[in-house]
């Protein structure tokens, strides 16, 4: 059963039949909610730990494809979280915009618009000076 603060994603969302599938990680969606989505199609059950402010375990609903996700309120930019595989074992989040202790150590939620860009003169490099690599 899912914790009064959890909301299940629709299974309907469009965003399924994309190539490049839902989006990952962790998204903030203003009101103190964030959505968490993770990619884990050999696990029976994905919970997301979030460690702080406050200690929770909540569980993610599975969905098409193998993915997991839940809507969580009353999470911050910068909360802590790791995703517990199977109840078992816990791992940062592969799509983490932040990870402040390391690649072991837990993910932080990320506000991408509360960061302050200092390069608004900046207007790229020109064409004829652009260098392809390819492998």
């Amino acid at each position: 059963m899912l914790s009064r603060d959890v909301a299940q994603p629709g299974w309907q969302d469009p965003r399924y039949d994309l190539p490049e599938g839902p989006p990952l990680g962790a998204t903030l969606l203003g009101d103190g909610r964030c959505e968490f989505r993770v990619w884990a199609p050999r696990c029976q059950q994905v919970a997301l730990h979030l460690l702080a402010p406050r200690d929770r375990l909540l569980p993610l609903t599975p969905e098409r494809r193998g993915y997991f996700a839940a809507v969580v309120d009353d999470v911050p930019a910068g909360a802590l979280y790791r995703y517990r595989l199977d109840g078992q074992r816990e791992r940062p989040d592969p799509a983490s915009r932040y990870q402040p202790e390391g690649p072991h150590g837990p993910s932080a939620v990320v506000d991408p618009r509360a960061f302050r860009w200092t390069d608004h003169a900046w207007r790229g490099v020109p064409q004829p000076e652009l260098v392809f690599y390819e492998l």
